[in-house]
């Protein structure tokens, strides 16, 4: 039997943890797991919650936000399985989802990273769990809006597969760290995420990495969970801040210094772009006030995330 750490990083999701938590237990039948939640000082009563819910998990509160990648990487250091298994605390697991994925990894074994299909709330498909790699291509079809235009396109929205229904298994760029497994070996030659990537685009790091070593991610159309996605979020503005935060910082770590101020631009074009389209959408519908406010906070604050996580 294949053993397993899983690793939730939880930050004010007390609820989700739990519900995330009770479906590993109740749907992982195969495989050894030793789940081990680790707390970014959490001020709602998660600790409290998850410790009276589930005494013999392993519970680490450190005592500040460490943000994505530092919860993951103590939660790591505490386990020693032979797989790492990263699990988003606002996430459901399906049919036996993590059995299936490591059956699927110990059949792919040369991947090196595998995830699985991610799934909405009502079950209709979430297109988030992979994506390729950040390019000129994704970047400008991202910014003149045709990846959303043409979204069933591998063309235009190659940064998402458009044309993938995730039916069949695929080689993909980056697995998306919401259901994100990796050898330990694998993990521990690569020192694990890179904590400058405080939230979001550490998996995309870590995948290219291991890509550089020979690694090919690949997905499991089998392995299906649910992922809410953004819970920990209250607004559009913080979420997305995060994001272009750790795109302009995976642009400034593995782009050649030419063509970063190119991808920069693209990524400010595309918020621009937001700007703009909210702007006049709310001058016909005023309920749609509040969008174009976060996307004006997101715009007048683009010289923070533009220049990464310094």
């Amino acid at each position: 039997m294949s053993n397993v750490d899983i690793i939730l990083v939880s930050y004010n999701t007390a609820e989700y943890t739990v519900r995330a938590i009770e479906s590993v237990f109740e749907q992982t039948k195969e495989t050894d797991v030793n789940l081990i939640v680790v707390d970014n000082a959490s001020t709602d009563n998660s600790v409290a919650l998850i410790q009276a819910s589930f005494p013999d998990v392993e519970v680490i509160q450190t005592g500040k936000n460490l943000g994505f990648a530092g919860g993951v990487n103590v939660g790591a250091k505490a386990g020693s399985a032979e797989y790492v298994l990263l699990l988003n605390p606002d996430t459901v697991i399906l049919d036996g989802a993590v059995d299936k994925l490591v059956a699927f990894a110990e059949d792919n074994i040369k991947s090196g990273i595998w995830g699985g299909v991610t799934l909405n709330n009502d079950m209709s498909l979430n297109p988030n769990n992979a994506r390729a790699r950040i390019s000129f291509s994704t970047l400008l079809f991202s910014a003149t809006g045709l990846s959303k235009i043409f979204k069933s396109s591998c063309y235009f929205n190659h940064d998402n597969y458009g044309c993938w229904d995730r039916k069949s298994d695929k080689d993909v760029d980056v697995i998306t760290g919401c259901f994100f497994l990796t050898p330990r070996a694998l993990w521990e030659s690569l020192e694990g995420l890179d904590e400058t990537f405080f939230m979001y685009a550490e998996e995309a790091d870590y995948c290219i990495r291991a890509m550089k070593l020979g690694y090919q991610p690949r997905v499991s159309a089998d392995a299906k969970i649910i992922h809410h996605g953004g819970v920990s979020e209250v607004n559009l503005s913080g979420k997305m801040i995060k994001l272009l935060k750790g795109k302009s910082q995976f642009i400034k770590k593995h782009e050649p210094t030419w063509k970063q101020p190119i991808f920069k631009g693209l990524l400010l074009a595309h918020v621009f772009n937001k700007y703009i389209s909210s702007s006049l959408i709310s001058l016909v519908k005023k309920e749609k006030l509040a969008v174009r406010d976060e996307w004006r906070t997101i715009f007048q604050q683009r010289k923070d995330w533009l220049a990464g996580y310094q």
